[in-house]
């Protein structure tokens, strides 16, 4: 009869409520859900050393076949659905496809995202892998260990056993003290992808698991020797970090290296076997099986369901269930461990294709990294370009603001002649602020405005314009027709829209809709704002781009050379149309 396997219930608690934490974090519910990632690199970094330490049979072969077969084969099979979902979801953009892809299969994902520029902190959802980082600096991780490992039993013998030990306790103190140094220094996106100041977590398990082996050592022992009342004292003050610690905290670095040892504490009094069957083991351990899976499927979730119009609390409801039930799946699909051999060759058959499709999609997906690096180089000379056309604005603005200032008094007296409506358009002395979109046909807005000003910034959302828009207005240069492209980053605040218009007053705002906005409701809820005000005028770029979507870079969000004209035309005629019907209406200029 078989030696029935040791279960350690408090492991797979602390597995199930990691696994949460994290899935509460991707949805903007737990604002310090992404310490619980220090718990699952320290709790890697013990379980693999003290298998490696106890394992009399220890082999590379054995071992990389293991994390071939536990990380890497279910990661295999997550990616490739997801690939063959994305292109068949017509409506899905992800211009990154193959480049990101290849990144996360071959191990080296969290140096891509930092390539990338891509911010974890910002909830970008342009992508279903952004969360692979972690697998990927496990996996770099899991190249090495296994060397230092040989290393280690080789010389763990007697006296010598303090060798190792020594080794990574100094290693693991080093590479902390790397990450807080670095945290100071460092954007943090740096210090959060990189393999070199993450690794402490890592080391931390390891020298934990060497400590317990080999002199049977536990740090958690200084709350006491009841191991279950101290596993509830770490694991209360792990969850009271994830709620009240946030990433844009200026003692991140701090909070992280304490989550480190606090689940370094969790682990260590969590080595004892459950010796009895009790009430919700089964659910616990269930939870704790496909945890894994849960993780690398959540994103992927998170992405498809990004545009779903329904509300966004059913829609959390929603994700959260959908997320668990997809991970069970998966679980169940790629467990070979079955008698019936029909269904065994069948789930074979179906991962094989499923992978087979995935790898299908990306070598034969489009590389768009040449026509995005043209976009960005075309982004940094148009902003040069508004550098020098604003300063010669402000220039002449100054010095004749008191003629100007008149100008526009005495037409703001006139009835607008409707056949001279171009003219007025045209000569009409313009404000723009915006974000790249409206930076991308730069030149095309100068020479329809040529009185025009306009500031364009990469990732603007509304507070930025809030700060454009009052430095202006305090210089007195804030134009009575002002264009605003303000919808593609961030979120719907009305509380800042408010903000902006209580700045812009009665004057003319031209607003621009947004394509592959980061709230998918932006337009929507816009619209609605707009309709209580009154000088709110909205340019349906969103509506062109449907009947057109050849107007756009492949990233589905900046206009092309032909779409940035057409864009031009659009907001010219939509001024256009508000003269010509307060000329029909026999209003005046303002």
């Amino acid at each position: 009869m078989a030696e029935k396997k040791a279960y350690y219930k408090r492991l797979d608690i602390v597995r199930g409520i990691s696994c949460i934490m994290v899935l509460l974090y991707h949805l903007n519910i737990l604002k310090g859900g992404f310490l619980a990632v220090c718990t699952f690199f320290t709790l890697s970094g013990y379980l693999e050393c003290t298998s490696a330490m106890k394992n009399r049979d220890f082999s590379l072969k054995k071992f990389y076949t293991n994390r071939l077969k536990k990380i890497y084969f279910p990661l295999i099979v997550v990616v490739a659905i997801t690939v063959v979902l994305t292109k068949l979801i017509t409506s899905i953009n992800w211009i990154n496809l193959k480049q990101e892809t290849l990144s996360v299969v071959f191990g080296y994902n969290n140096f891509w995202q930092l390539k990338a520029n891509l911010d974890y902190f910002t909830r970008n959802i342009a992508s279903p892998f952004m969360h692979l980082w972690y697998i990927s600096i496990l996996m770099q991780f899991d190249l090495v260990f296994p060397l230092f490992v040989t290393l280690f039993k080789k010389i763990n013998r007697g006296k010598r056993k303090s060798i190792s030990t020594f080794v990574v306790g100094a290693c693991t103190l080093a590479f902390t003290v790397l990450f807080f140094v670095m945290s100071k220094k460092q954007d943090i996106m740096v210090v959060y992808y990189n393999t070199f100041t993450r690794v402490f977590s890592l080391l931390l398990g390891v020298f934990i698991a060497l400590l317990n082996n080999n002199y049977e050592f536990k740090f958690s022992r200084i709350f006491g020797k009841n191991d279950k009342i101290t596993f509830t004292i770490y694991m209360v003050a792990l969850i009271a970090l994830s709620i009240f610690v946030s990433a844009e905290s200026s003692n991140y670095a701090i909070y992280m290296i304490l989550a480190t040892i606090i689940s370094a504490g969790l682990i260590e009094c969590s080595i004892k076997e459950s010796k009895k069957t009790r009430k919700y083991d089964k659910q616990i351990k269930g939870l704790a099986k496909i945890s894994y899976v849960v993780y690398l499927v959540q994103y992927p979730v998170i992405f498809f369901l990004q545009n779903t119009p329904i509300n966004d609390f059913f829609k959390i409801v929603f994700t959260i269930i959908l997320t668990f039930i997809t991970g069970y799946i998966i679980q169940l699909l790629i467990n070979f461990s079955i008698k019936n051999k029909i269904t065994k060759y069948l789930k074979i058959a179906i991962v094989i294709a499923i992978i087979a499709g995935g790898s299908y999609f990306v070598i034969n997906e489009k590389d768009h990294s040449e026509e995005m690096k043209a976009l960005e180089n075309k982004l940094s000379e148009n902003l040069k370009i508004t550098e020098e056309r604003n300063n010669q604005f402000l220039e002449n603005t100054n010095t004749e603001e008191e003629k100007k200032e008149e100008t526009v008094k005495a037409s703001s007296e006139e009835v607008i002649d409707e056949s001279k409506i171009d003219e007025i358009v045209t000569n009409l002395p313009v404000v723009g602020i915006g974000d790249s979109v409206l930076l991308t046909p730069i030149e095309d807005l100068y020479t329809t405005f040529p009185k025009g000003y306009f500031d364009g910034k990469i990732s603007r959302a509304i507070p930025g314009g809030i700060e454009v828009a009052k430095t202006l207005k305090n210089k007195g240069k804030l134009t009575n027709t002002v264009i605003l492209c303000l919808s593609t980053n961030g979120i719907f605040n009305e509380s800042k829209l408010d903000e902006l218009m209580e700045i812009m007053e009665d004057r003319e705002i031209y607003w621009i809709n947004a394509v592959g906005a980061d709230d998918p409701k932006f337009n929507q809820k816009f619209a609605s704002y707009a309709s209580n005000h009154p000088n709110i005028h909205i340019v349906t770029w969103d509506q062109t781009v449907k009947s057109h979507p050849e107007y756009l870079e492949p990233d589905k969000i900046h206009p092309n050379y032909k779409g940035g004209k057409a864009m031009v035309k659009l907001i010219y005629d939509t001024i256009h149309d508000v003269y010509l019907q307060k000329a029909k209406a026999g209003k005046t200029k303002v």
